[in-house]
């Protein structure tokens, strides 16, 4: 944290608000080169408080803050996107929650964090426009945070062979991030069930060459076309199980809200079915 009563002027996107008694709030605001800020705002929940927009959970705002002995002041902010098209449906909203949280763990005070910064905010003007499907929306936010966040697996080619192409049965080795093609695959590992020679276990998913390009994409395209692509038939499924659990093991966790996203998605699957 900086010094004491030292004045700052950064961008931020709030990833966690906290309502504290009747008037204040607590936030959790990702900056590009302070890392992630505990920040208290005093009086920002009266409705004459002209910082009210920018204490919302997902809103950008430039905010000038004030350091203290434990966390950072809000003296005011300005209000650059609120993505109020994430709260147009429930499901927008469970998923932009549980990639905020995810955010959240994944960075710490005081570390530039430009990367994530950008990840946020693409993926909230993504859900917001409701341009994409959500679960690619999901699936590209998961492997991305998790190659910035220092877990960058290895798909450019297969880990024993180098052959480029993974084939239909290819497995993505979760916990070292390498790529098995399907002969490499089969010869090494499909005998042994889910132990190698030394007894150590192992967690595989598969990826087809569609899931495999997709995931390609998401790690190596520029930031500004992270969701501009397209995963064909069984990829889909097996674009967004690789993403989600390569991210979970390297966590070591998972996430209430991505929980919460899921029993949203499963209700609306059973609605659709009556």
């Amino acid at each position: 944290m900086s010094e004491k009563n030292t004045v700052i002027n950064t961008p931020g996107v709030v990833l966690r608000t906290t309502d504290v008694g009747d008037r204040d709030k607590m936030l959790t605001v990702l900056t590009p080169d302070y890392g992630k800020l505990s920040v208290f705002a005093r009086g920002v929940r009266k409705i004459t408080s002209g910082s009210l927009p920018a204490a919302q959970l997902f809103a950008y705002a430039r905010m000038t803050l004030r350091s203290g002995s434990q966390y950072y002041y809000l003296k005011e902010a300005a209000i650059e996107e609120t993505f109020l098209g994430i709260s147009k449906t429930i499901e927008g909203a469970a998923l932009a929650s549980y990639l905020c949280e995810a955010a959240d763990e994944l960075t710490v005070p005081d570390l530039e964090s430009k990367a994530m910064m950008q990840l946020v905010l693409n993926t909230l003007w993504t859900i917001a426009g409701q341009k994409r499907p959500n679960d690619l929306i999901k699936g590209a936010f998961e492997l991305r945070a998790a190659a910035i966040s220092g877990y960058m697996p290895d798909l450019t080619s297969c880990c024993v062979c180098g052959c480029e192409e993974c084939g239909e049965h290819g497995m993505l080795d979760i916990m070292n991030g390498r790529l098995f093609c399907t002969r490499c695959y089969a010869e090494m590992y499909a005998k042994t069930s889910s132990r190698n020679e030394a007894r150590e276990p192992l967690l595989f998913r598969r990826v087809n060459q569609s899931a495999l390009q997709a995931m390609r994409y998401v790690l190596y395209t520029e930031a500004k076309r992270q969701f501009s692509f397209t995963v064909e038939g069984e990829g889909i499924l097996l674009f967004t199980d690789a993403c989600e659990t390569y991210l979970l093991h390297h966590v070591g966790h998972g996430y209430r809200t991505l929980s919460y996203y899921k029993s949203i998605k499963e209700q609306d699957t059973i609605t659709c079915h009556i």
